[in-house]
């Protein structure tokens, strides 16, 4: 089977039969330490009934259940994923994506229950910030009792967890820009691999870019561009957090003029923001320590004297390079090359699309996505 990592979503009815062979091959891993006669299997269908189901992986590879608890609070029932697509950060995607729906809820606290001693259950929740509940109560205590009645504590100590979730540090408003040419094998996309001393996604292949600074919005206001294409940049980008940068025209200037410096800082070369063409936008999820909304645009470069000005440059990399963009897609998903989930997404719909002709034609609606959550397996329908 081909496995293909991608985005969480919420899971669409061809998830749903997956779902109990995901649950079946993860509780055969316990088997080695315990007696897993306990265990059940839940139908596929009863979770969709009874929660949220997300699902990561085409076809899905691992799932996260989310319950509401008879006081209203979201309670983390599972997370699961699949032994053949195991130490490629689903599981972690999937819990920060969980994080996003406690912070639609309303709520700020996640709560789980778990073996304490198991490598993968209560020290991995406990590595994001979960910690023992000693004495639940309430809805939680309940949830507890059903479990000993079940007959799961029986073999191996079990744990009530929570996490406190809040929507912060706040994102810092940034910007990426894709530099694309069509090469003589395809689409080609110009990279950058970061150092591993980054304090943010180190080691990870990213595209040029980085935060919005003060003097951007100055600059913005100084770029000669002509009207109309201003109105084109800010009507792109109305769905997003535009708004913390100032009115429509001012943020659309400010993202022109942030990404001019930042390609010009981490490549040398310099680009006409007129050439510049909204492309998506992605809020880093709840659980990391440091957050961006990062808008990305797409720079179509048509010239071998454009793409020779694109150097490596910049310090917080150790290689900057043109790559076909399949074989970066190939890469992604046997795990030689790191991409975060945004910039493997990016990738892939570059792929899809094949030449930079048909990236200039889509033109796509731009909506912000959080918690890494994508609303269909296709994208929002936009391929």
């Amino acid at each position: 089977m081909t496995v293909r990592v991608s985005s969480v979503r919420i899971a669409q009815e061809e998830d749903v039969p997956l779902l109990e062979e995901i649950e079946a091959a993860g509780d055969r891993q316990f088997a080695p330490l315990f007696d897993t006669s306990a265990f059940a299997t839940t139908s596929g269908a009863h979770r969709v009934a009874h929660g949220t189901v997300l699902v990561i992986g085409s076809p899905a590879q691992g799932f996260a259940h989310v319950v509401e608890l008879e006081d209203g609070s979201p309670h983390l029932e599972q997370i699961v994923v699949h032994p053949r697509a195991q130490r490629r950060g689903l599981g972690r995607a999937l819990l920060r994506a969980a994080y996003g729906i406690v912070r639609d809820h309303g709520t700020d606290r996640l709560t789980s229950t778990t073996y304490a001693d198991v490598p993968w259950n209560a020290p991995w929740y406990a590595g994001s910030g979960f910690t023992v509940v000693p004495r639940p109560r309430g809805a939680l205590a309940r949830v507890v009792a059903d479990e000993r009645a079940a007959g799961l504590d029986r073999v191996a100590s079990r744990v009530a967890m929570s996490r406190t979730v809040r929507d912060e540090p706040v994102p810092i408003p940034a910007v990426s820009v894709l530099p694309l040419r069509d090469g003589p094998c395809g689409l080609e996309v110009f990279v950058q691999h970061r150092v591993a001393t980054m304090d943010f996604v180190p080691g990870a292949v990213v595209f040029p870019g980085g935060r919005i600074d003060a003097g951007d919005a100055a600059a913005g206001a100084a770029i000669d561009l002509p009207t109309t294409l201003v109105a084109e940049h800010a009507r792109a980008w109305r769905h997003t957090a535009s708004s913390v940068l100032g009115d429509e025209e001012t943020a659309a200037r400010t993202v022109l003029a942030c990404a001019v410096r930042e390609v010009a800082e981490e490549t040398s070369a310099a680009i006409d923001p007129a050439r510049l063409l909204p492309w998506d936008d992605w809020e880093t999820p709840i659980g990391v320590p440091k957050r961006f909304d990062v808008r990305f645009l797409v720079l179509p470069v048509t010239s071998t004297a454009e793409a020779a000005a694109f150097q490596h440059v910049t310090t917080e990399a150790h290689r900057s390079e043109w790559l076909l963009a399949a074989d970066v897609d190939r890469a992604a998903q046997d795990g030689s090359l790191l991409l975060v989930t945004p910039t493997r997404i990016l990738v892939e719909e570059l792929v899809q699309l094949g030449s930079l002709a048909a990236v200039v034609a889509l033109r796509p609606p731009i909506r912000r996505v959080r918690d890494d959550l994508c609303a269909t397996p296709t994208r929002r329908g936009r391929l």
